[in-house]
């Protein structure tokens, strides 16, 4: 081996003088160097790619512990806002906010740190090796070996040229020297020393760079260590005066919860101990009372509630069932019926055709607070109403629960026996996988796209649980039914089965997880999809976030963290932290740690199903590998032996649903599900096994389970009247404020206008008892027969009542308003008014209210108690606010519970916004004088495209109301409700909205 002095020497020399120079003979030696250090520095390149591959994991978990760090600080920043705002504890809210504050500083630290780290360190070493290291093995000394094959070549061919011309002389070369070869092999010689020169500076290169460089940037960044450490150790420090002062707060805090934590739980004990006689079994409802304290998770329990089978599923009988009209709230008895899965309510009417509700869609619950413990709902998630029901007592009404939960069991399990023959299952199952779906799109995210966002959402990935659209769910297919299946809402007919991930999980839940390092907020710079985004770019993102779950937050970076994961989450029913293992890459069909029989996640799920496991049995079953579900335990039983030896049924359908050859697989017993089945004597696991031996998939596309498909949207306040219930809804009404109908002589509204200011001004100096004699003013409305009708009204605590008098010579009486309870100024006031002469009319007595109904409870508008004369039964209108005085023409109306009014007089309730402003005096004098109307006319029929005209101007209280002015044409588009009716301004399509019938009359073609 030469060394580079020797090299650098020998070369000048034969430079200097190649006829004296022995550098021929030192050849050999440098390509022999050249060997030895090619192999040197193809170890080196070995060392520094294995430490370059290490600092940068380095930095890329430097970074993710950085953005940790920022999420860490993120949320602690919000339970600090928390504390403060809801929770009104300054001293935890500041706290966390300070804990906060130092991890975001320790954070920022880091992050500095991590950034001397890649441009000292990484980065340099990164260049290197792409510069210098290029290549492989071998590539840096090619040039050389050219020069030196050159040079071989050349002096072989010299040296057997003189050879000749000795021989052809006649006589003989011995070998030939490279001295004697100097000047004709110079060239050769000079490039081959070249290329060994331009080799060696190579090499020296790399040694500096591998060498002194790469020290001196590992000495810059201890320099930025040291800094961060210090820096970090100085935030420390000065945080630790706070740490000690927080922990003597934090014991005082503590002290003060448990103190309050003591209370609460005596509290408890004497509310249960108080509640003995009313405690009640849960048998009857998924949901009726509420779960002990040290119950299961929380979530829905998904097994349905069962009855006594003795009772059979059909029943006939009358309950009471409540009705809350927009007059009377009462108890109505109604035949009912429970017959092929139906329930069937009759109407007051027996020629009206009953309310028929498909059970598959309803839930029947028990009411918590009923005293008597003899009510329960029924709630219809085909139409979201809620009945209720009243039974003689609580035998009868556990009789009832036991059917109506029978009968919906019943009619599910003739389906699967027999789901081909009967139109009537077929389409009571239809209902209830469009009642799935419906709630499946009210949860949260589903609204839109789970990838881009695009509104409405027709395809469901059913391993998965998300909606997707047409364009995403093509680069879904692309990918393979491994990552994701997708199924059509609307073109395929599901099963209930392949709805349940997505009734638990949602885009919401799903991109919480598999989208956590993204930022929702940060639209203009998300790498994210949009709905008008290219096709190529849906694409890669799909394929990061479903094939290699680029977005996911990675929280373990060892598989035994990632297996005990995966037990808690089975063992406590966590759906998000299943999902978090699922997108950490965690094989779902791995054996669990700790298990002494061996089990897999799908194993302990099975053996741990307290009724809320079934979407995690699912989830397992679609995203584990096909061929690892025959996995047996340390005694050979499969899930599905388990499920045979548990008799459970629903996980059964879903393992034969993906598998049906695990039903031939046999234990270390020789031992099939089937044989286990039967051994066990639980007829329904043999008919699902026997079905799959024999191919009956369709045994398997549907599961008997509580859907929970009201949840948390049920309208718990909507009540119809009985003559509503045949009526149904695509979506619960909208709750609104209703204007009374007002017909107002313009004299007699500046007349009480004044006299309303008046007692305005009056009423600051009087005591608040006598307020109420200055309500604002309320007018109802006149029937179309001129008879008007009035009832008790009352403004906060005063009652007044209407008494007939003489109204002149002409026979006919005039209501007189006064106010039993009113001072006697108010009294004087009163007793003088005097209202239009009316047609003489005939009073049918009010209905007795039902003895059960508690009486009208004081509202906070209501002044004195005292003052209080009386209280309103439930069969009572509502009440009505006083008349100002000194109206001598207005025309007044309100509805008496007592007296039936014609259709058209029916009005809803005052809307406060909305004024009838302009009326003609002639008109209104006309309709109440006029004998000719005297007459009851009937409710208008809907007509389509009908024109009215208004009689009044009309400002909108709601946004789906209609703003018009007296004499305009409105069309009706539709019946909204009874009165009230969808159209538009003609003319003026952009006009439209809901107008009240009181205000408009049919206008002339």
């Amino acid at each position: 081996m030469i060394g580079v002095q020797d090299f650098v020497r020998e070369t000048w020399e034969d430079f200097k003088s190649p006829t004296t120079s022995t550098f021929a003979s030192k050849m050999l030696q440098c390509r022999q160097t050249v060997s030895i250090l090619e192999e040197t520095l193809d170890l080196d390149r070995s060392s520094l790619t294995k430490m370059k591959k290490s600092v940068k994991a380095l930095y890329n978990t430097g970074n993710t512990h950085v953005a940790n760090d920022a999420i860490v600080a993120e949320n602690l920043e919000r339970l600090g806002n928390i504390a403060k705002a809801r929770d009104q504890e300054q001293e935890i809210g500041e706290a966390f906010m300070k804990f906060s504050h130092v991890t975001k500083d320790l954070s920022s630290m880091m992050k500095n740190m991590m950034d001397g780290l890649n441009n000292m360190v990484l980065f340099p070493l990164d260049s290197f090796m792409k510069g210098e290291f290029k290549g492989a093995k071998g590539d840096l000394k090619k040039p050389f070996d050219k020069a030196w094959k050159d040079y071989e070549t050349k002096f072989a061919k010299t040296e057997k040229e003189k050879k000749k011309q000795a021989e052809n002389a006649g006589m003989v070369r011995g070998e030939i020297s490279g001295a004697e070869l100097a000047e004709e092999m110079e060239k050769e010689r000079k490039i081959f020393q070249l290329q060994m020169c331009e080799y060696l500076i190579k090499v020296n290169e790399i040694r500096t760079k591998k060498g002194s460089d790469l020290l001196q940037s590992l000495a810059e960044y201890y320099q930025v260590q040291a800094n961060f450490f210090k820096d970090g150790l100085r935030t420390i420090q000065h945080f630790h005066d706070f740490v000690e002062e927080l922990l003597k707060q934090l014991q005082k805090i503590r002290q003060r919860h448990d103190a309050e934590k003591r209370q609460l739980v005596d509290l408890r004990e004497a509310l249960k101990s108080s509640m003995t006689a009313y405690k009640e079994t849960n048998r009857f409802s998924g949901s009726g009372w509420p779960p002990p304290v040290n119950s299961s998770p929380a979530g829905y329990n998904l097994h349905q509630p069962t009855g006594d089978k003795s009772l059979g599923c059909e029943k006939k009988g009358h309950l009471l069932k409540k009705s809350e009209g927009r007059v009377r709230k009462m108890w109505l008895k109604r035949k009912c019926i429970i017959r092929d899965g139906h329930l069937e309510i009759s109407h007051h009417d027996e020629n009206k055709d009953p309310v028929k509700l498909c059970l598959l869609t309803c839930q029947v619950k028990l009411v918590p607070d009923d005293p008597g413990k003899k009510c329960f709902d029924v709630v219809s998630s085909s139409d979201n109403r809620t009945y209720h029901f009243q039974a003689e007592d609580t035998k009868e009404m556990e009789e009832w629960i036991s059917i109506l939960n029978n009968a919906k069991e019943g009619i599910f399990m003739n389906f699967l026996k027999n789901n081909t023959n009967s139109p009537s299952l077929n389409q009571s199952v239809r209902e209830l996988t469009s009642s799935i779906m419906d709630r499946i799109r009210r949860l949260p995210g589903n609204k839109e796209c789970c990838d881009c966002g695009a509104p409405d959402p027709e395809w469901l990935s059913v391993n998965l649980g998300v909606m997707v659209c047409l364009e995403c769910c093509g680069i879904h297919r692309e990918m393979g039914v491994h990552i994701s299946r997708t199924q059509s809402t609307v073109i395929d007919e599901l099963g209930t089965s392949q709805l349940l991930l997505a009734r638990v999980i949602g885009n919401g839940t799903f991109n919480e997880i598999m989208e956590a390092t993204l930022d929702p907020n940060d639209v203009s710079h998300s790498i994210k999809p949009r709905p008008n985004s290219h096709m190529n770019d849906r694409r890669d993102f799909i394929k990061a976030k479903y094939e290699q779950h680029k977005f996911a937050i990675i929280t373990c970076s060892d598989k035994e963290d990632l297996k005990q994961d995966l037990k808690q989450a089975i063992l406590y029913a966590d759906l998000p932290a299943l999902l978090q293992v699922y997108a950490e890459g965690l094989d779902l069909s791995t054996p669990l740690p700790d298990m002494k029989n061996g089990e897999t996640a799908l194993h302990l799920a099975i053996q741990e199903d307290k009724g809320t496991s079934l979407p995690f049995i699912d989830f397992l079953i679609q995203n584990t590998p096909i061929g690892s579900l025959d996995k047996k335990t340390n005694s050979g039983d499969t899930a599905l032996h388990l499920c045979s030896d548990l008799n459970s049924t629903e996980c059964m359908k879903l393992l034969l649903r993906t598998r049906p050859d695990l039903a031939k697989i046999e234990n270390n017993a020789g031992q099939t599900a089937l044989d286990v089945a039967r051994m066990r004597n639980f007829q329904t696991c043999v008919e699902l096994l026997t079905g799959a031996m024999t191919n009956k998939i369709d045994l398997f596309l549907h599961i008997n389970i509580d859907w929970d498909l009201n949840g948390d949207d049920r309208n718990y306040d909507m009540e119809f009247s009985d003559d509503d219930l045949d009526n149904t809804f695509d979506k619960p009404p909208k709750t609104r404020s209703r204007p009374s109908s007002l017909i107002v002589i313009p004299e007699a509204l500046s007349l009480a206008m004044k006299e309303k200011e008046k007692n305005d001004a009056a009423s600051a100096a009087k005591p608040k008892a006598t307020k109420s004699l200055n309500s604002k003013l309320r007018l109802s409305h006149i029937n179309h027969g001129g008879s008007a009708d009035y009832c008790n009204s009352s403004v906060d605590s005063d009652t007044a009542s209407i008494k007939s008098v003489p109204s002149g010579g002409n026979g006919r009486t005039s209501p007189v308003l006064t106010h039993p309870h009113s001072s006697a100024e108010s009294e004087k006031r009163h007793s003088g008014i005097t209202l239009p002469p009316l047609p003489p009319r005939n009073k049918r007595p009010p209905p007795p209210p039902p003895p059960s109904v508690q009486g009208h409870n004081r509202n906070k508008s209501e002044s004195d108690i005292a003052l209080l004369s009386h209280k309103r039964t439930i069969s009572e209108p509502p009440p009505r606010p006083t008349l100002p005085p000194d109206i001598s023409k207005s025309v007044v109306a309100s509805i008496n519970a007592g007296s039936k009014l014609p259709a058209t007089t029916s009005v809803p309730e005052k809307s406060e916004n909305v004024q009838a402003r302009r009326y003609s005096t002639s008109r209104d004098e006309r309709r109440v004088t006029d004998p000719a109307l005297n007459t009851q006319q009937p409710k208008p029929q809907f007509q389509a495209k009908r024109r009215y005209r208004a009689l009044y101007d009309c400002d909108a209280d709601n946004e789906d109301e209609l703003t018009f002015m007296e004499g305009e044409i409105i069309v009706a588009i539709s019946e909204e409700e009874e009165e009230w009716w969808e159209g538009m301004v003609e003319g003026q399509p952009h006009r439209r909205g809901l107008f009240p019938l009181s205000f408009v009359t049919t206008a002339e073609d």
